[in-house]
């Protein structure tokens, strides 16, 4: 059900002031430290954490001196030629700023939800239950790529009639860009934290947290790691501040939304539209951050409201969640590489891989035979040329494969076309780490190590190494945490299908 920016603004600070300063800490220090579950394999995972209050690195007002560390890079393919780098962050210290975060929850409440800021964010990083106000949800980035489609294609879409344009654009290099002083200038005004008696008074609680993701990123300012939640939420107060910044020019001629670092402006006249872009550059500026030039675009309404690519997926596979013998399966799959042709980083991969899985982690993929089987995989494992984010869910359908009644009595035909790839990727092991990193777990998950023509890789990469291994050595040295578990322990527990599932009911 659609209802005004607004209405939606004010109904997730509700939710959001709702939730007890534990709950918030244990959820932070859990599910929030690690990146997105596309990004690492589940055995990269918290079990042992301190208890709420725990502090590593005590302050007074003008002392306070966290240790000095380097968050570990896990690196994802962007782009044939660029990589996206995530981070996970020294333990002790991202415990200290979670709860930093939790333990001071009215005041991030304020920030977020400041009463002059009149752009209504629609991506608030902890997943809030509807059903159960009070709870945290089991989304994570379910959630996030729910509260998009609401604002994109709900929210918005029911109050375009009154504006004849819409605007899109977005922040340049966003979380890398990051100042960290602009934390506190965001939490407690900038003219206030800028006085020389309040830059380095740690009374604030944004100048400790701008120290500790300083120290957490070897004492620089420019950057925050990207993946742990904590840096979701340092990134909606940094906007926050540029928000209330630009709602000094808002109107009644516009309405502003946003979701992370992508804006939506919806405008009554071109002139309006330009001048709440000009006023925005202005704003980042102020932060030391930049506008997005190249992906800056106006659209005539009702031009760019809507995702192209859907409409075009459902003529192309109109009854998405009945059987696909090969033949349907393979018409399909010629439609969604078009598709995506056209629509350059669009979902229609990911929307058809969800499709040809059941709730219940069945493939809908029947009446298979010996060839057609292997040319399924085959297929499959194309896919990740075209969308390299995919192929955790790739392998996931493999493994459900495998586990079926066919699929069983054929691993060997399928676990020798997995590893001919892998020794491909192997030849080149920098430039292809994150998927030798989910094929390296796929098959210790499932027990095929000994198939193994050569039993004896050697990795140089710490995430494929401690994949590959079973043992994670980064940050071992703290005690009152573990962060990785053994991959046959977590296989028993939790399928990969189950793990990368962001849709899972609440």
């Amino acid at each position: 059900m659609s209802r005004s920016p607004k209405e939606h603004f004010q109904r997730t600070k509700e939710l959001a002031e709702s939730l007890s300063t534990s709950a918030i800490y244990d959820w932070l220090v859990t599910k929030g430290y690690f990146p997105e579950a596309y990004v690492l394999p589940p055995c990269f995972a918290v079990t042992k954490y301190p208890v709420f209050g725990k502090v590593y690195f005590p302050y007074t007002k003008t002392k306070f001196k966290p240790e000095i560390s380097e968050f570990q890079q896990v690196h994802f393919p962007k782009t044939e030629l660029t990589d996206r780098t995530f981070g996970i962050i020294d333990p002790k210290i991202h415990s200290d700023i979670a709860f930093t975060i939790s333990d001071n929850w009215s005041q991030v409440i304020d920030c977020l939800f400041n009463k002059d800021n009149q752009v209504c964010s629609y991506s608030f990083p902890i997943p809030l239950n509807h059903k159960m106000v009070g709870e945290i949800g089991e989304l994570r980035s379910g959630r996030m790529i729910y509260e998009f489609i609401e604002m994109a294609e709900n929210d918005v879409a029911a109050i375009a009639f009154r504006y004849k344009y819409l605007i899109k654009t977005d922040i340049k290099n966003f979380y890398p860009s990051i100042y960290t002083h602009s934390i506190p200038w965001a939490l407690h005004d900038k003219a206030i934290i800028r006085q020389p008696n309040k830059r380095n008074d740690y009374d604030f609680i944004g100048n400790r947290l701008d120290k500790l993701f300083q120290n957490a990123n070897d004492g620089c300012t420019n950057g925050i790691p990207i993946g742990p939640v904590v840096s979701d939420l340092i990134s909606e107060m940094v906007l926050s501040g540029v928000d209330r910044e630009l709602s000094k020019s808002i109107n009644q001629d516009v309405v502003v939304v946003r979701f992370k670092d992508d804006y939506r402006i919806l405008a009554k006249s071109e002139s309006s539209g330009r001048s709440v872009v000009k006023a925005l550059q202005s704003a980042l500026k102020s932060y030391r951050l930049e506008l997005n030039d190249g992906k800056t675009a106006s659209y005539r309404l009702p031009s760019g409201l809507f995702r192209n690519w859907v409409s075009e997926y459902h003529s192309a596979n109109p009854h998405p969640k009945s059987t696909y013998d090969f033949k349907r399966f393979k018409e399909v799959y010629l439609s969604v590489i078009e598709i995506d042709k056209k629509n350059s980083g669009c979902g229609v991969i990911d929307r058809f891989l969800a499709d040809i899985i059941t709730k219940q982690g069945k493939i809908r993929i029947k009446k298979l035979d010996n060839r057609s089987l292997i040319k399924t995989i085959s297929l499959l494992l194309m896919l990740a040329d075209l969308r390299t984010k995919s192929f955790p869910k790739i392998l996931a359908i493999i493994e459900a494969i495998i586990k079926s009644p066919f699929g069983s009595k054929h691993i060997d035909l399928i676990f020798e076309h997995l590893e001919e790839f892998l020794v491909e990727l192997k030849s080149e092991e920098m430039n292809n780490r994150y998927l030798i990193t989910w094929i390296i777990y796929f098959i210790r998950a499932n027990s095929l190590e000994s198939k193994l023509k050569d039993s004896s890789y050697q990795f140089a990469d710490p995430i494929v190494c401690a994949t590959y291994n079973d043992e994670f050595t980064a940050f071992s040295e703290h005690e009152d945490f573990e962060i990785f578990s053994s991959v046959k322990t977590i296989a028993k527990k939790i399928t990969m299908l189950e793990h990368l599932d962001v849709f899972k009911p609440q």
